[in-house]
């Protein structure tokens, strides 16, 4: 492989896994591009507490974007970190008790819940004020609700937050924060420029990535709007998408060069 090294950023639901299906082809790929001297983060919507332990326990990350970029790590270090405000979470928690929604409240360290389908093993927030008196330290990163916002809750967040409306389910963090702002911050850190950088996703909160990525790859599952926005498309999650792009932009097959390090 040639000199040049990536800083590769990858989304988990539907990207890195489908399904619950972590394929055995991207682990491998991901510490063979590591052990060349690239750098690969996760940069995913979840929370840093919702990510799967078995992500984790499978593959070494040199660190991780979460929270849609409210949480940057990079090893031990913690680069940034914007969690919700005393009073954002009074406003919110009060509203969502009196809606039938289910809430995921994701913060760095553990997650909570409002109206859980299955309540059980699961911490519960049944006041507006058990932020500030239960559980004061929550560092609370961003919400995911099941259904789509109403016009008054989007109303309610304009202000403060950045959302995301999904097919199911909508998100939102603080201003400011996006994938691509936690990959900056990495990239800052590093030293290094965007086009060192590689984003795989597949959804509406990997756009800004992608746009702000040296290279950007859509997975084959990917809506059309997502594909048609990015550099290239690879095989769908489900198919080792990851593993496929990083063979051809990072991964030298048979001593030949990594496609993108002709210019290095």
């Amino acid at each position: 492989m040639g000199s040049r090294r990536y800083a590769v950023f990858l989304d988990i639901d539907d990207t890195l896994m489908s399904r619950g299906v972590l394929p055995q082809k991207n682990i491998d790929a991901i510490a063979r591009a590591r052990k060349l001297g690239n750098k690969v983060f996760l940069n995913t919507g979840r929370a840093y507490s919702f990510i799967p332990e078995k992500i984790m326990e499978s593959i070494r990350f040199d660190g991780v974007v979460a929270g849609i970029g409210s949480y940057v790590r990079y090893g031990n270090e913690i680069l940034r970190s914007v969690t919700f405000t005393e009073r954002q979470l009074k406003m919110l928690v009060g509203h969502y008790l009196t809606t039938e929604s289910q809430c995921h409240v994701e913060g760095e360290t553990r997650m909570f819940y409002i109206h859980p389908r299955d309540p059980k093993g699961k911490t519960m927030i049944r006041s507006s004020d058990d932020f500030s008196v239960r559980y004061p330290d929550s560092r609370i990163s961003k919400f995911s609700v099941d259904g789509r916002m109403t016009a008054e809750e989007r109303k309610m967040l304009a202000d403060d937050f950045v959302c995301w409306q999904h097919e199911n389910y909508y998100e939102f963090a603080r201003k400011g924060c996006n994938k691509a702002s936690g990959m900056k911050a990495v990239l800052d850190w590093l030293g290094w420029s965007r086009s060192a950088s590689i984003a795989m996703g597949d959804s509406k909160n990997d756009i800004d990535m992608m746009k702000f990525a040296g290279i950007s790859i859509a997975m084959g599952n990917s809506p059309d709007r997502i594909k048609e926005l990015c550099d290239d498309v690879t095989a769908p999650a489900l198919e080792a998408g990851v593993a496929v792009a990083l063979e051809k932009y990072v991964i030298p097959a048979s001593g030949k060069k990594a496609k993108g390090e002709e210019s290095a």
